[in-house]
């Protein structure tokens, strides 16, 4: 039996470290692999020790090879091109799969250079505006691709303005299906964050401008005026916990916040069970930023846990309105408000909401969706490097 074909997948993230675009990246190299691909992954992996990091790639079904950083000193840029050199050697890829912008533009030097046909993975915050150099980087590195991946039709529009691909795909983002499901031990979380008797609403991400947690935070004091047992989770690296501990203060509702910082694996499914809300109101940045997608809402649903999302973004591919989740317009405290006290009225119709949510998500894992891209990605590969197609399980 043939080797499978070779794959470099290039990502401007990657556990175990925090960030969606790592996990889209961790979960594509681990099913690809599975299916037969030999697959090879150059990243970045930032705010982890080095012990984890290493212990993390140790137990991969595939290779890892850490990109420096800045913090290793001022020629670091020097040091990612040899890196970056030394993985295509030892990949000795067919194809190259780029996700995150920094990705993106490497695969567009490193695609020609070697000869590679490269597929891009647009997210949404490549995209956002910025100096005239990086749009420009950006606008021919998508042209190069063989083929462009958007995570929603949302971003494609995104892809569409800074660009023209040769060809653009959506395949939406999904979440994994056997980590996340009902029935968790809750017990530790509910503990140490003191959420026993209490109603939980809980945002999965970095806590800073992009996820909105202020927004939530404005929302509390006529949430808690209805549900006055309601706490706040916040999950994630806590950038600005200072200023939104400065703003629940001056709101009166400070006692109404938890912040985890940074989750340990094993525990995030619990969270997402205890929840009996997940709130995600996203907005556009100063610079650009937004959200493409939201893979946190699908671990969500996954659980069981019906969401509140922000409009105007790729949040609102994640859900069907009114019938998984409730949408409301970004930067709107008045109606976050009210999308949550909605479902926290009615116990029963946020159940069914959390049913429906989770009959969903288990419809597109990443399982399906690592099939898609296996589809893709064998279109591009040279004469005599195909291998069966990747099983579903459907």
């Amino acid at each position: 039996m043939s080797a499978g074909p070779r794959l470099l997948l290039l990502s401007s993230e990657f556990p175990p470290g925090p960030g969606g675009i790592g996990m889209h990246a961790y979960q594509l190299a681990r099913h690809l692999a599975a299916g037969g691909w030999l697959v090879t992954v150059a990243t970045p992996q930032a705010y982890v020790a080095a012990a984890a990091r290493a212990d993390f790639n140790r137990r991969q079904p595939f290779a890892v090879i850490t990109l420096p950083e800045r913090d290793a000193g001022p020629l670091w840029p020097v040091a990612r091109l040899r890196a970056l050199a030394g993985a295509m050697g030892a990949a000795r890829p067919d194809i190259l799969l780029a996700s995150g912008r920094r990705a993106l533009w490497t695969a567009a030097l490193l695609g020609p250079l070697y000869q590679r046909p490269y597929v891009a993975v647009g997210h949404g915050s490549e995209f956002h505006s910025g100096s005239a150099l990086p749009r420009v980087l950006t606008g021919r590195s998508i042209a190069a691709a063989a083929a462009v991946v958007a995570v929603s039709e949302y971003t494609a529009g995104l892809v569409r303005a800074a660009g023209r691909p040769r060809e653009l795909v959506v395949i939406p983002n999904a979440a994994d299906g056997e980590r996340f499901r009902p029935g968790q031990d809750t017990a530790a979380p509910r503990r140490e964050l003191t959420l026993d008797g209490r109603r939980v609403l809980l945002t999965v991400g970095r806590v800073g401008a992009r996820k909105a947690q202020d927004v939530v935070i404005r929302a509390l004091p006529r949430v808690l005026a209805v549900h006055p047992d309601v706490v706040y989770v916040m999950a994630g690296l806590p950038e600005k916990r200072a200023e939104f501990t400065a703003l629940a203060e001056s709101l009166g509702v400070a006692a109404a916040l938890r912040f985890t910082g940074l989750v340990e694996d094993a525990l995030l499914p619990a969270l997402y069970d205890l929840a009996d809300v997940f709130v995600l109101v996203s907005r556009r940045t100063a610079a650009g930023d937004v959200e493409g997608y939201g893979i946190v809402v699908q671990e969500a649903a996954l659980c069981g846990t019906p969401a509140v999302v922000s409009r105007g973004c790729g949040l609102t591919e994640a859900i069907r309105e009114g019938e998984t989740g409730v949408s409301v317009p970004p930067d709107d405290p008045a109606a976050t408000a009210a999308a949550i006290i909605s479902l926290l009225d009615d116990a029963a119709a946020g159940g069914d909401m959390g049913a429906r949510a989770r009959e969903l998500a288990t419809r597109a894992t990443w399982a399906e969706r690592a099939a898609d891209y296996d589809d893709l990605l064998r279109r591009f590969l040279p004469q005599g490097t195909g291998h069966r197609p990747l099983a579903t399980g459907h």
